[in-house]
């Protein structure tokens, strides 16, 4: 099923036995492993059970599947370690009209069959470069995540006036508090938050207001 390889593994799901070894062909020839699950299901279980394999949580993926194996239910897309993984959904357009707003729950590349090797192995080498930004971003956003995490319930109420521009006595008036608490507030948000200038804590708000919002995206979605 998935062959221990290269850093990146372009995974097919797709009963076309021609696709499949086109597509690996062209994804050995980019430098990349290939492997095949049956279905979306079994790749989002054995994504959950390697979790904590270091081997598998270091790679890359690409999912090449096509249009008819989409799966119906919406949690699947929203499965934490399926949402991370740029996809490219293959298939004709009487498939892709049959499919309803799946591919909207996709979020993914649609390219039509029939296709050239040579345009998705384009696209596919785009998928892991996109992949690659993508990773940066969500390692940035959990490690904001976490320094957030460490503030109380009123360095957080701090935290998001001085995020939002309000100025310290500002916040004293909103919050009802001396100035020196205020500052005394800001400086444990500052230190917490490892931000050496306001612009720096500023851009780490914004960063963290993000993740949040994408966080409780994500558990929206799981619960459709």
């Amino acid at each position: 099923m998935v062959k221990e390889a290269a850093a990146g593994m372009v995974v097919v799901i797709d009963e076309d036995i021609a696709t499949l070894k086109g597509i690996s062909r062209i994804a050995a020839e980019a430098g990349f492993a290939a492997g095949a699950f049956p279905d979306c299901r079994s790749l989002a279980e054995w994504l959950d059970n390697h979790a904590a394999d270091s081997a598998v949580a270091s790679r890359s993926f690409c999912l090449v599947v096509d249009v008819r194996s989409l799966p119906a239910e919406a949690a699947w897309y929203a499965n934490e370690h399926i949402r991370t993984i740029p996809k490219l959904c293959i298939g004709t357009p009487a498939a892709t009209a049959a499919t309803g707003q799946l591919l909207n729950l996709f979020q993914g590349e649609f390219i039509r069959k029939p296709f050239t090797l040579s345009a998705i192995r384009t696209q596919i080498q785009d998928a892991f470069a996109r992949h690659a930004s993508f990773a940066s971003e969500e390692s940035e956003s959990r490690g904001v995540l976490a320094m957030f995490a460490l503030l109380t319930k009123r360095e957080h109420e701090v935290a998001g006036l001085v995020g939002s521009g309000s100025s310290n006595l500002d916040i004293a008036d909103v919050l009802g508090i001396t100035l020196k608490t205020v500052k005394a507030h800001r400086a444990k948000v500052m230190e917490k938050t490892q931000s050496n200038t306001i612009a720096d804590f500023v851009r780490k708000f914004e960063r963290y207001r993000q993740a949040s919002l994408k966080l409780e995206d994500g558990r929206l979605r799981s619960g459709i």
